[in-house]
């Protein structure tokens, strides 16, 4: 080759690399062989990918959340800037990764990008330097995230209504909690699913992009067709307008709130405890208020005997005269000890009855039930947000006992 020929052949490379930068988003979907977008989808892809604080992206079914943010939008980076593109995906299935990797794959070598490594959990392009890839793939299960170093972290569709129990919820809280420890830029995308999912934690905190039903118009279901087919209005409230609406809702969520425990007129007490620490110690104190009555809560991760100081003291405080203690297998001891402690009188009592029940025959007078802000988050977390199986019902378990103790409602 003469310097001539070496000259034009660089000057041509130059040429097609000017000519591929000025590519458009719309241009490139097009040649990765996806519908044109529109201006929404291109907003939300802009949002996904070119912002780098935490953020949310909450969008109606059907919008293509997935394909012109995580697929395209990646796609699109990589095209631009393929040695410095390096984002890890977390998806709910190993079979939901492989296939939005092919996707990507499809989407850039359509457009002239070239793959050093490409399989079912990440794709490399060539040149790229570290041991991060372009982009990986893991699940929401995967045991731990640490040791890698991605730009970026994508959620997708983290919570999804059919599974909401408390335990994914809480596992899903967790990853995010470890992703936030890898990057800044953290991208999650879905629909809301449930009341207390991440999403519904997120959304106050993160800034975030809600494109409900309405927003594409192109893109809209008929939603009235689905209402005839007997979907559930709980389900297309989440999946297009983005608001859920409990069909089982807590049934404390009509409790009220006080912003100080009332003073004055004495008060009792009543104690679930925790045997071994595994659980919660939970102290409920009620007192007479209005046609109702008012409580303040707290609740220790320890057992009974660890923080029988931190109980007294709360019930001098809040001028309890009067308590009494679940002694359901631990006898006599628990009583003894806070006789020779507490001022008031103090009993023991056993609970026979159906835990669940008992808690749901108390929710029924949850509209009579003023809970001082003075309590616990925790207490009033466990107790405003318990559900069928909750994780630590030690809070509204003593709440339920305690009104049931002093006859404000009736066991079976």
């Amino acid at each position: 080759m003469t310097k001539d020929e070496a000259i034009e052949l660089l000057l041509s490379q130059a040429d097609q690399k000017s000519s591929r930068a000025k590519k458009s988003f719309k241009d490139f979907c097009a040649a990765a062989g996806y519908p044109e977008p529109f201006e929404k989808q291109i907003e939300m892809m802009q949002f996904g990918i070119e912002e780098s604080v935490p953020r949310l992206l909450l969008g109606a079914r059907g919008y293509g959340k997935t394909d012109y943010v995580v697929i395209l939008g990646l796609a699109y980076e990589i095209y631009f800037d393929p040695l410095g593109s390096k984002t890890l995906i977390v998806t709910k299935s190993k079979e939901r990764n492989a296939a939005m990797l092919r996707e990507i794959q499809h989407a850039c070598e359509r457009n002239g990008v070239v793959f050093e490594k490409a399989n079912s959990t990440h794709l490399r392009v060539e040149g790229l330097q570290g041991k991060d890839h372009s982009v990986s793939c893991v699940t929401i299960k995967t045991v731990t995230l640490r040791g890698r170093h991605p730009k970026r972290v994508v959620m997708d569709d983290p919570v999804t209504e059919d599974d909401v129990s408390e335990a994914t919820r809480s596992h899903v809280e967790r990853v995010y909690n470890e992703i936030n420890k890898l990057c800044s830029d953290v991208l999650i995308i879905g629909q809301p699913a449930h009341k207390y999912d991440l999403y519904a934690k997120l959304r106050p905190l993160l800034k975030k992009l809600e494109v409900p039903h309405g927003s594409i118009p192109e893109l809209d279901h008929d939603l009235e067709a689905q209402r005839a087919a007997g979907v559930s209005e709980a389900s297309i409230q989440a999946s297009y307008f983005l608001n859920v609406v409990s069909e089982s809702s807590s049934p404390f969520e009509n409790i009220k709130y006080l912003d100080k425990f009332p003073t004055g007129e004495s008060a009792v007490a009543f104690i679930d405890p925790s045997h071994e620490g595994g659980d919660f110690t939970a102290l409920s104190i009620i007192k007479a208020h209005f046609n109702g009555v008012a409580v303040v809560g707290f609740v220790w991760k320890k057992a009974w005997n660890h923080c029988l100081d931190d109980m007294v003291k709360r019930m001098t405080q809040f001028n309890v005269k009067r308590m009494a203690f679940e002694t359901n297998a631990l006898g006599d001891q628990p009583v003894i000890m806070l006789r020779q402690l507490f001022k008031g009188g103090v009993v023991g009592r056993k609970s026979t009855n159906n835990k669940h029940s008992r808690i749901m025959a108390a929710g029924a007078y949850a509209h009579l039930i003023h809970l001082s802000r003075e309590s616990d988050k925790g207490y009033v977390d466990q107790v405003t947000q318990y559900e069928y199986k909750a994780k630590n019902d030690d809070a509204p378990d003593s709440l339920a006992t305690g009104l049931e103790w002093i006859g404000l409602i009736r066991g079976k």
